[in-house]
């Protein structure tokens, strides 16, 4: 797995030295720097979880576009679905990120620890790892800030087996 997430840092690298001349698509003005934070919500499910998908990220745009921060993503099934698996999957994952193509559009790689939760009598977590991968497409209502269309790959290993689960989402994001 660690040279899975090495190598997409490698061929991200080249890239990410161009990203501040990424073009714009809607011909909108879009600042990508200072503060960033994005909350969203969304519906998620893969082989063992179906549910409610959220992330939050928060961190700082560097004046090239790329954004580091952390990004609490998790797709809770317990009460929503009644699949057999974990109730939830997610984590808290170091989190980076990039436009692509255009401005609007990024991608993002994030990886940390995380894990699943048994919420039958009270919440008690499983730890292990977790990453994520996916696309941000967003649409500058203002300079710095509007709605974003998140497309989502979330894993989790705990207790030894592997949890996956895909997601779309509608967040909210200062660029």
């Amino acid at each position: 797995m660690h040279r899975l997430l090495l190598a997409l840092l490698l061929v991200l690298a080249p890239l990410a030295a161009r990203a501040e001349e990424t073009p714009t698509i809607f011909g909108r003005p879009m600042e990508l720097r200072g503060f960033h934070f994005q909350l969203g919500f969304g519906a998620g499910g893969g082989p063992d979880t179906l549910g409610v998908f959220h992330e939050m990220e928060v961190g700082g745009t560097l004046r090239n576009g790329i954004t580091l921060g952390l990004i609490h993503a998790f797709i809770q099934s317990k009460g929503v679905s009644n699949v057999e698996g974990p109730h939830l999957i997610g984590g808290w994952m170091f989190l980076f990120k990039m436009p692509v193509i255009w401005k609007e559009l990024s991608y993002k790689l994030a990886f940390g620890p995380g894990g699943t939760h048994d919420q039958t009598d009270g919440i008690k977590p499983r730890w292990g790892v977790a990453w994520l991968y996916g696309l941000d497409f967003s649409y500058p209502w203002f300079r710095g800030s509007g709605p974003t269309l998140s497309l989502v790959a979330l894993h989790a290993v705990a207790e030894g087996r592997h949890h996956v689960g895909f997601s779309l989402g509608l967040a909210y994001t200062f660029f």
